[in-house]
C-alpha cells in the first residue's frame, strides 16, 4: 500500500469535502426553512474528520511517530480538532451558525497546509 497517495488523497478528498460542506452551512444559513441542509453539513465534516483521522493515521505508521514534528501535521491536527469540536458544540447547541464560522476556518487551515 502506497501511504503516500493515500495521504494526498485524504488530503484532497478532506478539502473539497470541507468546501462543500462550507457552502452547504451557507445555503442553510441564507435559507433557513430547508430543513435537511443541516443534517447533510454535519455528515460532511463528520466524514471530512475521519479522512483527517486517517490521513494522521498514515502518517503515523509512515514515520513511526505521533505526526506533529512538522507545520503540515500541525495544521491538520489543528483542523481535526477544529471538526471534533464542531461536531460537539453542534451536537451540543443545535445551532446551525457552529457550522457557518468553524467550515471555513478548517477548509483554510486544510487549504494552506497542502
Amino acid at each position: 500500500m502506497d501511504l503516500v497517495a493515500l495521504q494526498n488523497g485524504l488530503d484532497n478528498i478532506s478539502f473539497l469535502i470541507l468546501f462543500l460542506t462550507m457552502l452547504i452551512y451557507w445555503a442553510g444559513a441564507a435559507f433557513p426553512e430547508i430543513p435537511y441542509l443541516q443534517g447533510i453539513g454535519t455528515a460532511g465534516v463528520g466524514i471530512a474528520n475521519l479522512c483527517i483521522a486517517a490521513l494522521l493515521g498514515a502518517r503515523w505508521l509512515e514515520a513511526g511517530y505521533f505526526p506533529l514534528s512538522n507545520l503540515y501535521e500541525s495544521l491538520f491536527f489543528l483542523t481535526w480538532g477544529i471538526t471534533t469540536i464542531h461536531l460537539i458544540a453542534e451536537k451540543m447547541s443545535r445551532s446551525r451558525l457552529v457550522g457557518v464560522v468553524t467550515t471555513p476556518v478548517a477548509m483554510g487551515i486544510t487549504a494552506f497546509a497542502a
